[in-house]
């Protein structure tokens, strides 16, 4: 069931939205320029779509290849649940600090995991715990490696091509950095629009310095950039991905421009030990992302050996990075 809108979005709350998506530490000032409305107006409609729960919070998006990490991906189906006991699992992998990402699922998998880790030893143990508590309450699982991940802006809302750049997401080689860089990056994972003075004050260094390493990170890669974390349910779409088996790698470079340029496609994934893609679409109904499918066959006939999908309920924890503080 879509949930009601208790804001009526215009095209300007539509912008703005999208404008955080591609960038969620731009300033006010920044954003009114863009929009052409005053700082203060700015500030406004954006208090209003926190909120009204359009905007959930801001987030960095952290390429841990460039960290040392890999990308575990695990989806679990579980059985012999009560609502209490779901939501203490829900709450006991939110709270680890190895799984940077909880999503909420329905269909034939209820929970989608992302966890970080430095080596498969380390996931191992990660995964003999989560089964040593849970192992009762899990009727089926599965586990792919992400490498890498696509990541698009949302120009749906504006009903646009998408032109901003490819967010991308593993599979690169490790980057320099240090202590003071993983700092930095803790902070920025959960709280994007931070303000420079708050952390310096955590790692004790001048906003110059601190903006100056910021932009370090960002040119070598570690930071793809900063996103608000938009309820779409409340914009009126839902939220599907299409695990997708090519019958050839030949064209999978048109492919992801082709869906690079559809404005409904948010994400693809490319995977170890799954399907060839794994495609995350934002669409008004099922019925809107089979007619994408359709399209994408008309242009690469034959190609999608075959596939099948999962609904998106909710985006239950997102941080990018694992919880290096713990």
């Amino acid at each position: 069931m879509k949930r009601k809108n208790n804001l009526d979005l215009d095209r300007k709350d539509k912008q703005l939205l999208y404008l955080l998506d591609i960038n969620g530490r731009d300033t006010y000032s920044k954003l009114a320029k863009k929009l052409q409305l005053s700082k203060q107006v700015v500030k406004y409609r954006v208090e209003r779509l926190e909120k009204e729960g359009f905007i959930k919070g801001y987030f960095t998006m952290i390429d841990t290849s460039r960290l040392g990490y890999t990308v575990f991906r695990v989806y679990l189906k579980f059985r012999n649940l009560t609502p209490t006991k779901k939501d203490n699992i829900i709450d006991y992998l939110k709270e680890h600090k190895n799984i940077w990402a909880v999503v909420s699922l329905a269909g034939k998998w209820d929970i989608a995991l992302g966890i970080a880790v430095k080596d498969i030893y380390e996931y191992h143990t990660i995964w003999e715990e989560i089964l040593k508590k849970n192992l009762e309450n899990i009727h089926d699982y599965k586990i792919v490696i992400y490498s890498p991940i696509y990541h698009f802006a949302k120009s749906y809302l504006l009903d646009k091509q998408e032109e901003s750049p490819i967010r991308m997401l593993g599979g690169k080689e490790k980057a320099d950095f240090d202590e003071t860089d993983l700092k930095i990056l803790t902070i920025l994972s959960k709280k994007a629009r931070i303000p420079l003075v708050e952390i310096s004050k955590d790692v004790k260094l001048y906003p110059e310095a601190l903006s100056y390493r910021i932009k370090q990170l960002e040119k070598r890669g570690i930071i793809q950039g900063y996103r608000a974390m938009i309820d779409v349910s409340k914009l009126g779409y839902e939220f599907y991905k299409a695990e997708i088996r090519l019958s050839s790698y030949d064209k999978l470079s048109s492919i992801i421009q082709f869906c690079k340029s559809h404005s409904n496609i948010y994400q693809i994934d490319k995977t170890i030990g799954g399907e060839t893609l794994e495609v995350e679409f934002h669409v008004k109904s099922l019925r809107h992302m089979l007619s994408i499918l359709d399209e994408f066959e008309k242009v690469f006939p034959k190609i999608i050996e075959r596939f099948d999908y999962i609904t998106v309920l909710s985006e239950e924890k997102t941080t990018y990075m694992p919880n290096l503080s713990n």
